[in-house]
């Protein structure tokens, strides 16, 4: 599969290439990160989300990790594009002060909340991550966790809640993946994914 050709989509491409050029992701493969964003728009085109959506997977992680700014998006991509952008990026005042925990936490609170386009951008993302995992410990086993900030025990609970704030996406193809992709790699819990509430 391979993503639309329209000028919104390839001009969201390219500037996502730039922003992330030289950016590898974390693993044991090194990567090039633009590889992330690639993979949360396929999914979310998979999904048949809107051009407007897709594009802003695309550009999901340049707000948080390179010198793209509010003002190069909204330039570029205009208003709506950008909110999108941002809604779906960490949105805490002094994040680099802040521990791994209360960033977690937040996250999971801000996605039960937010409009579900956000939410759908959410669902790709970290469906992008978890294969991510799943693929490195597929290769090398519980020395995946070494190479995170926080191992097994806190990545296994924000991943189950990620999966109870993303609930109301039930119905999609990639929310299901997900799901699985959780069962998968941290067992199903009580806590987690079982929970219907």
């Amino acid at each position: 599969m391979e993503l639309k050709k329209n000028k919104l989509i390839a001009d969201a491409i390219e500037i996502a290439v730039k922003a992330h050029h030289g950016g590898t992701r974390k693993g044991g493969d090194n990567l090039p990160y633009i590889i992330h964003p690639i993979e949360v728009a396929l999914t979310l085109q998979k999904n048949e989300m809107s051009d407007a959506i897709i594009a802003a997977g695309l550009l999901h992680d340049t707000l948080e990790d390179t010198y793209i700014t509010v003002d190069d998006l909204m330039d570029e991509f205009g208003e709506k594009i950008t909110n999108l952008v941002i809604g779906a990026s960490e949105e805490l005042e002094n994040r680099e002060n802040t521990s791994w925990e209360q960033r977690k936490e937040y996250t999971v609170k801000h996605l039960k909340n937010v409009d579900l386009d956000i939410k759908y951008i959410a669902c790709a993302d970290k469906l992008s991550n978890i294969r991510s995992m799943i693929r490195d410990h597929d290769k090398i086993g519980d020395d995946l966790w070494e190479r995170f900030n926080r191992g097994y025990d806190k990545q296994k609970w924000y991943y189950e809640n990620l999966v109870i704030s993303l609930k109301e996406l039930e119905d999609l193809n990639m929310y299901e993946q997900f799901k699985e992709a959780v069962y998968y790699l941290f067992g199903k819990t009580e806590i987690g994914i079982n929970n219907k509430d």
